[in-house]
């Protein structure tokens, strides 16, 4: 099963001053990876139509095979990811009547005032399929263009992952990803480095990383393997990396194995 590529664009001028920081990037390339597919690429723009179009050029200039965007699908001036993104198709905004529908059913009493801000929030991209926010307001939007799929996404967190959950996923696969976390103390990175990297070289299908930090004072190393190989003995690793470190007088602990 050929192993499907994703790339994300996360729009919002908050993500770029510092405002907001970009857990959705973080939370989407985890559960990508735990799904058997991988993250191409990202990029982060502002609010602004001409940053827009370019990420999205780039993007479907990748080898990717589903673009995701997040962020800008609110009922506020700022919000034209839709807008733009029709712009960037060559196809018009039209208004959703079964997102326009979904929205008000579920928020009543609706207001003329509030109305118009569902009804700016429901005019998707003409031709696309509407996505269904059970949990906020702004419904997301699926293309297919160019033989790949664009998937419109809200910013807000709990919102987005609901919506990547429901309607992304089973374009992408299953869980397949495992894993060890190991907490290393006494042994610095620099020594340990050689190890590593041979451990890469002799399981070229498993990710190896080791994260140096100081906690309470002490020199900690946390060293995971992550691999979607199902015939890769994971513990393997775990059982090289627990020699080494007991041979040169420091501790291990295996803190995750999944």
């Amino acid at each position: 099963m050929t192993k499907i590529s994703v790339f994300i664009v996360n729009i919002g001028t908050e993500l770029l001053i510092g405002r907001t920081l970009n857990g959705n990037l973080l939370w989407l390339g985890s559960r990508i990876y735990s799904l058997g597919g991988e993250v191409f690429a990202s990029l982060t723009v502002h609010d602004k139509r001409d940053q827009i179009a370019s990420a999205l050029n780039y993007a479907f200039s990748s080898p990717a095979n589903i673009i995701i965007t997040t962020g800008g699908l609110g009922p506020t001036y700022d919000d034209i990811t839709m807008d733009s993104v029709a712009e960037w198709l060559g196809k018009k905004l039209v208004l959703n009547e079964d997102a326009l529908n979904f929205m008000m059913k579920l928020r009543r009493p609706v207001t003329e005032e509030s109305k118009k801000a569902y009804e700016k929030m429901a005019s998707l991209p003409e031709g696309s399929t509407p996505l269904f926010n059970f949990v906020g307001a702004a419904p997301g939007a699926m293309i297919v263009f160019m033989g790949k799929r664009l998937f419109v996404l809200p910013g807000v967190p709990n919102e987005m992952r609901d919506m990547f959950e429901r309607y992304v996923e089973p374009f992408i696969g299953y869980s397949v990803s495992r894993g060890i976390v190991t907490r290393v103390e006494g042994i610095y990175e620099a020594q340990i480095s050689p190890l590593i990297t041979r451990l890469t070289e002799n399981f070229p299908t498993v990710y190896i990383k080791s994260h140096p930090s100081m906690e309470y004072g002490k020199s900690v190393l946390r060293i995971e393997a992550w691999t979607q190989d199902s015939s890769v003995e994971i513990m393997k690793i775990y059982d090289e990396l627990r020699s080494f470190v007991v041979t040169h007088g420091g501790k291990i602990f295996l803190e995750k194995q999944g």
